[in-house]
């Protein structure tokens, strides 16, 4: 499949602004606005020839049954992504009250972590640091904010796994791009009619049965928090995730908080201490002032403390608020 086959259900100035590679995000609000990142920043983008909510929501139901979805009036909520592994995401009326909203993020390219380095988006001692931790098959969480560079930043860090390993890549949607030639792709998928949901869970738990050296997962969410808890508990190192965060030291919180949800029968501390014996370093990515993407901060995990109710970290670096990283 090709963005040709999608491209020519769109109005031309939006197929431009769908393949020009210095936009990283394209908004388009319905008919009240296009926006894009571009570079890191926002910018609301005039189109000469304005289009009608109904072209609009005709081209992207047309895209969503060639990606092998419906958007409906009954199933207004779309997740998936383009063939290069972009993501889609889609809020159609009745719930999108303006017409329908569609947001596209894009990967024109992957970065190498020395180009991270040379773009100042990762201090080199943190990256030597984190590939050492990587080679000792250490369990690590890549944390931040919705476009803060995670996904880039893992992919540049598992170019330095050996590539003999065996790795197990789970995402919902799949968009990570893998040198690896013994990496097993899975992707999660939402229940649409015909095809019942796959969750991240189940994926955890069905790899553990297919030998895998390191399990990677794009992104944790809900309660498959629990069952990744559990792989990194039982033996299966070299683990790298992604979820949300707002500090280093939080995503450790709400990677417990997910695990309880999925076991609310457990004790708090119980899962919090599982939680500091399973991960063993932290990285916290965010977007600057400026829209530079970067790393602000990498702690080790050392355990939890029942006496202090805290996680034990060690801080090893943490960018001023002001100078680059």
């Amino acid at each position: 499949m090709s963005y040709e086959l999608i491209l020519p259900f769109f109005p031309e100035e939006l197929r431009e602004l769908l393949l020009d590679p210095s936009i990283s995000d394209l908004m388009i609000n319905g008919t009240t606005g296009v926006f894009a990142d571009r570079n890191g920043m926002i910018e609301h983008i005039e189109l000469r020839t304005p289009y009608t909510n109904e072209r609009l929501q005709a081209a992207i139901e047309r895209v969503a049954r060639i990606l092998g979805q419906d958007l409906t009036g009954q199933n207004p909520i779309l997740n998936t992504r383009l063939p290069d592994g972009s993501r889609v995401a889609v809020v159609g009326p009745p719930s999108s009250v303006y017409g329908p909203t569609l947001t596209v993020r894009k990967f024109n390219r992957w970065f190498t972590s020395d180009e991270l380095v040379a773009s100042g988006s990762l201090p080199s001692h943190v990256r030597d640091t984190v590939v050492r931790l990587t080679g000792a098959r250490k369990n690590g969480i890549i944390a931040g904010g919705t476009g803060s560079g995670k996904t880039t930043l893992m992919k540049a860090l598992l170019d330095h796994v050996p590539m003999q390993e065996r790795l197990i890549v789970i995402e919902q949607p799949a968009e990570l791009k893998i040198a690896h030639p013994n990496a097993v792709r899975w992707e999660a998928v939402a229940a649409i009619p015909g095809q019942v949901a796959v969750t991240p869970s189940q994926l955890v738990a069905a790899a553990l049965r297919h030998r895998p050296d390191r399990i990677i997962m794009g992104e944790i969410r809900d309660e498959c928090g629990y069952d990744l808890l559990q792989a990194m508990n039982t033996g299966h190192g070299g683990t790298l995730s992604t979820l949300h965060a707002d500090s280093a030291v939080d995503a450790l919180d709400r990677l417990a908080d997910m695990a309880l949800s999925a076991r609310t029968n457990l004790n708090q501390q119980f899962i919090r201490s599982q939680t500091g014996k399973a991960v063993d370093y932290v990285l916290y990515c965010e977007r600057d002032s400026t829209g530079r993407r970067r790393v602000r901060e990498l702690i080790t995990v050392k355990g939890y403390s029942h006496a202090e109710q805290s996680f034990d970290t060690e801080e090893i670096y943490r960018a001023s608020s002001t100078a680059a990283a």
